[in-house]
């Protein structure tokens, strides 16, 4: 007999527990991946996730560009670029040695190496462990925030700042930042991951703290370093946010299309084992 049940028994007031955080990858009752997720994915629930990759690919792709674009085409023109330049201007004033090393290795936090590497031991811990939502989680925001980087970047191809750079310019232009865009999307998805799993609150409390003061470090070293423009660099953390969003979503929706899809089988295996009704006897007429 479990804790409530006993309460209750015994007269005393029951206190109900919270839902586990893993909730979280579960669809609402009567919200809009419940009803997405069947629809996409009625034989292959993975297929409302790989559909959804694509529109969501199609469209925050035509979105983002077409930020770069206007940025770059219009609102620079407009002034805006005099806004972008002094904000920079200031950052390379307030280099000290101390303040370059210290942004060196907060770049690096965001950097492709280490993106990847900490997103690979996550992944294979995941899968071993059997955490199947997650990994899929993770694997869907980090492929859709980095092909969305890649177009972008090929396709506004926006200059760099005119400043001395502390960094060596990789091939990709300025604009959205890929330092910035990774981690927010790396480190903000491994805090929802363990929000799933830990029930500690505390343990989540310093995960999240950890989890917005990395990619934060980060966008500010790319700044400090002269390698983006603010404007680089709030477009890379949307991009990140709006990702994870859409990966959420996705996940989501795969529960509740696989779902869906175990109750339907059920149902005909229940009516494949049922004995059929008895037929009434019939009436002999005279």
């Amino acid at each position: 007999m479990d804790g409530e049940a006993t309460a209750r028994k015994r007269g005393a007031p029951v206190v109900s527990r919270p839902r586990h955080p893993a909730d979280l990858f579960l669809p609402k009752p009567g919200g809009l991946a419940g009803a997405v997720g069947p629809y996409l994915g009625a034989r292959r629930p993975l297929a409302a996730a790989l559909v959804i990759w694509i529109v969501a690919f199609v469209l925050l792709g035509g979105a983002i560009i077409g930020l770069g674009l206007l940025l770059t085409r219009v609102l620079l023109g407009a002034g805006l670029d005099a806004v972008d330049a002094e904000a920079i201007r200031w950052f390379v004033a307030e280099r000290t040695a101390a303040a370059d090393t210290l942004s060196r290795w907060a770049s690096d936090v965001g950097s492709t190496g280490v993106i990847l590497a900490v997103s690979v031991v996550t992944g294979i811990v995941l899968v071993l462990r059997g955490h199947w939502r997650q990994f899929g989680f993770l694997l869907f925001a980090l492929t859709l925030e980095f092909s969305l980087f890649l177009l972008t970047v090929t396709i506004v191809n926006r200059d760099r700042p005119d400043v001395a750079q502390l960094d060596a310019a990789p091939p990709t232009s300025s604009f959205p930042s890929g330092h910035t865009a990774a981690s927010w999307t790396l480190y903000l998805g491994l805090a929802i991951v363990v929000t799933s799993l830990v029930r500690s609150a505390r343990v989540r409390a310093l995960v999240w703290v950890a989890a917005v003061a990395l990619p934060l470090l980060v966008t500010g070293s790319r700044m400090y370093r002269g390698m983006h423009f603010p404007t680089d660099v709030i477009a890379g953390a949307l991009l990140a946010c709006t990702a994870l969003l859409v990966a959420l979503f996705a996940v989501r929706c795969t529960v509740a299309a696989t779902a869906e899809r175990d109750r339907q089988a059920a149902e005909r295996e229940r009516a494949a084992t049922e004995p059929p009704p008895d037929n009434p006897p019939e009436e002999v007429v005279s």
